[in-house]
């Protein structure tokens, strides 16, 4: 019956996919989080860089964008939404929702093994857009962060907690959240590109102070974040031997 339905075969192949997820025997030899140290130092590193981006960086951009200098069209006006996640999910998405469709049985045992990598690369990428993304909305509706155009005055600082409005939505960037984390999921799943894809988060969070629509320590907190939520996701599928897995030393690879 799976085999002439496709509604019943996408359904148990759907669920086939979740429960492989779930069963899977534990890497216990090493925690989703690095060592404390480590971990610690980077977070320390990073809240230090917002800082002092928000003390000397955000009210110089404040001038330079009261004076009416902000990018609205142009180069910057035009891939700046490159960094959307509705796009990237739709996309991400929309795929996961077909592949169950395809006969696997059918394939050839190493066509099966690549099925299987792509479609765990596509869910750990659409989670890791998604999940982020929400953590990022939840931050900028609790903090409240006025964006640039609704600042009074020179107050950088302008704070309207839980206001769950645009006006107050700055900080973290969501644009540069996911930049951030799919710069570092996809660098994670093909080193040979980090160092691109590296620079093009650096552009994408760039697009969104030049056309003044968030502070420097905005877009760099983002990125951080993304970046930071990727990599621990990935030691997350790393402990449950998905996609990834840790070496000898603790350290994250792809799983061979």
């Amino acid at each position: 019956m799976s085999s002439t339905n496709p509604i019943l075969r996408w359904f148990v192949s759907i669920t086939g996919f979740f429960r492989l997820i779930n069963n899977r025997r534990l890497d216990n030899r090493f925690s989703v989080l690095p060592q404390p140290r480590l971990f610690i130092a980077l977070v320390l590193a990073g809240i230090f860089l917002i800082t002092i981006l928000g003390i000397f960086a955000d009210p110089v951009f404040l001038q330079w964008f009261q004076a009416g200098n902000a990018q609205k069209e142009g180069w910057f006006a035009y891939t700046t939404d490159i960094g959307k996640s509705k796009w990237m999910l739709a996309l991400t998405g929309s795929v996961l929702l077909v592949m169950p469709l395809i006969r696997t049985d059918r394939l050839k045992a190493q066509k099966r093994i690549r099925w299987h990598r792509i479609s765990l690369s596509l869910y750990f990428l659409f989670t890791t857009i998604a999940f982020s993304g929400l953590l990022a909305l939840l931050m900028k509706n609790a903090i409240g962060r006025a964006r640039p155009p609704f600042v009074e005055d020179m107050q950088v600082w302008q704070l309207s907690p839980f206001g769950d409005n645009y006006e107050f939505a700055s900080f973290p960037s969501g644009h540069a959240t996911t930049a951030g984390a799919v710069a570092m999921a996809l660098a994670l799943l093909f080193p040979r590109m980090a160092v691109f894809l590296l620079l093009a988060a650096i552009w994408l969070a760039t697009t969104r102070v030049a056309i003044g629509v968030h502070f420097p320590s905005d877009v760099t907190a983002g990125v951080l974040f993304g970046a930071l939520f990727s990599w621990l996701y990935a030691r997350a599928f790393a402990h449950r031997r998905i996609l990834f897995e840790f070496g000898d030393t603790g350290k994250l690879r792809l799983r061979r």
